[in-house]
């Protein structure tokens, strides 16, 4: 009899993840950042982090770097798996720093 086997597959999450999104993350608006430009902290290394990151479809748990911040938001910034990079505006209460090396 016939054998049920799987041959390449790339299953994993950062592959459902992108399957599950569309390449457009949802930001968070200027009023719920809640800073004025000046009032913005940019960073010259971005800091590793994880985040989670909402799209119209669901939120995703990724790898990203810090690049700017405010007392209550992050701006990340994030690969996705066809080399596109994305950023967005999301809670500070979302992102935790990673440790990792940039």
């Amino acid at each position: 009899m016939g054998q049920n086997r799987r041959y390449g597959s790339d299953v994993t999450d950062r592959t459902v993840n992108e399957f599950l999104i569309r390449p457009a993350p949802i930001s968070l608006t200027a009023r719920e950042i809640g800073a004025e430009p000046t009032e913005v902290a940019e960073v010259e290394t971005p800091i590793p982090v994880l985040a989670w990151v909402r799209f119209p479809e669901t939120a995703i748990h990724v790898e990203a770097r810090a690049i700017a911040w405010t007392d209550r938001a992050v701006w990340v910034e994030f690969a996705l798996r066809d080399g596109s990079t994305r950023r967005a505006w999301v809670w500070a209460s979302a992102v935790d720093r990673t440790g990792a090396a940039g």
